[in-house]
């Protein structure tokens, strides 16, 4: 009989920032959490803990680095954050393409490592809007996505079924 496993990707936006987003890679690049989005992290971990992730995978950029380590000590899950480009922030000027193509990388990466496990992946909110924009064919700004927001994405195998939006940091 075949295995039938659901596996589970909580696309996490990093928490808040001290600046606003900038399409010049440079300037982007040095945003960092304040202390709000150092408490959203935590708060993301101590909420996420619940699900036992196996993994947790993060863009390159320090705010997500960041957001991925307070998640990883409240989950205490032993393992490395697996830093990847396919989700960094998006600079160029098509990034509903660009962030199409890193999304299905990452759900590729996620969905052969991870079968029937729940992961967390933290990155922007141009990639998550993207994605689900995608899943739920409307555009991309009627896809809302906070600082430390968290969709659930739900795959029947390799089939994404189910998003869901979750705001566990939202009083912090």
């Amino acid at each position: 009989m075949a295995e039938h496993l659901q596996t589970i990707i909580f696309m996490v936006r990093h928490g808040q920032t001290d600046s606003a987003y900038s399409r010049e890679a440079g300037i982007d690049s040095q945003r960092q959490l304040t202390d709000t989005g150092v408490q959203q992290s935590v708060a993301l971990g101590r909420y996420l803990a619940a699900f036992a992730p196996s993994a947790i995978y993060s863009s390159p950029l320090d705010r997500c680095i960041d957001t991925a380590a307070a998640i990883k000590t409240e989950v205490g899950l032993d393992d490395k954050i697996v830093i990847t480009k396919q989700l960094q922030e998006i600079y160029s000027s098509e990034p509903r393409q660009e962030a199409g193509e890193r999304g299905e990388s990452i759900f590729q990466t996620v969905l052969q490592t991870h079968r029937g496990e729940q992961v967390v992946a933290v990155t922007h909110q141009y990639i998550i809007g993207y994605i689900v924009a995608d899943f739920l064919g409307v555009g991309f700004r009627d896809v809302p996505c906070e600082f430390a927001d968290v969709y659930r994405l739900v795959f029947a195998d390799k089939t994404l079924v189910e998003a869901t939006r979750l705001q566990p940091a939202k009083a912090a």
